[in-house]
């Protein structure tokens, strides 16, 4: 079982670091120009994802389905509608058949392989975060005095390198794979 489960503090710690993070201004009250352009938008492409479909569909069919919709009346309308027909069910049924298959495999990994078998190494995590606690305390003192203080500026100098702590981890034999 993972710890996160076992300890609530950390579960809201992660919530709470989630809300914070996720910022999104068309959930936000007002924004009312955003929110029309956005679902605009959305419904012009849905349109144009759907439309060859059901033209697709209005000409595999033996009669038209609608009547608005484009209908192939060609000979070789036909035979690609008979192609594309059987090509559709055969992708159909693949796709559903490895989607079935992926999907029974997850649930059985997650409810009987997850819950008890550890798929991390627990001494590796803790020596990360022994050295990630040492690299914050001699960058930004100790952890006291961090966790007491409300507001922090950090210097230039401080900031971390792009490929730091990697190359901390694999001088100190836990790299990241």
């Amino acid at each position: 079982m993972c710890q996160s489960e076992n300890n609530p503090n950390l579960k809201n710690e992660r919530s709470l670091q989630t809300t914070n993070f996720i910022q999104d201004d068309f959930f936000e009250k007002g924004h009312w120009w955003l929110k029309f352009r956005q679902v605009l938008l959305n419904l012009v492409f849905s349109l144009f994802l759907i439309l060859p479909i059901l033209i697709l569909f209005n000409s595999i069919s033996e009669e038209r389905i609608w009547s608005a919709i484009y209908f192939w009346q060609y000979a070789d309308g036909f035979q690609l509608s008979n192609y594309l027909k059987s090509f559709i069910w055969i992708a159909f049924t693949v796709i559903l058949v490895f989607s079935l298959i992926f999907l029974f495999r997850n649930n059985y990994q997650e409810k009987y392989l997850y819950p008890q078998q550890m798929t991390y190494d627990e001494a590796k995590l803790e020596k990360r975060k022994r050295i990630l606690e040492q690299l914050y305390s001699e960058r930004f003192g100790t952890r006291d005095s961090r966790y007491k203080s409300k507001y922090y500026v950090v210097n230039s100098e401080q900031n971390f390198s792009d490929t730091l702590i990697t190359d901390i981890f694999k001088q100190e034999g836990v790299a990241i794979k």
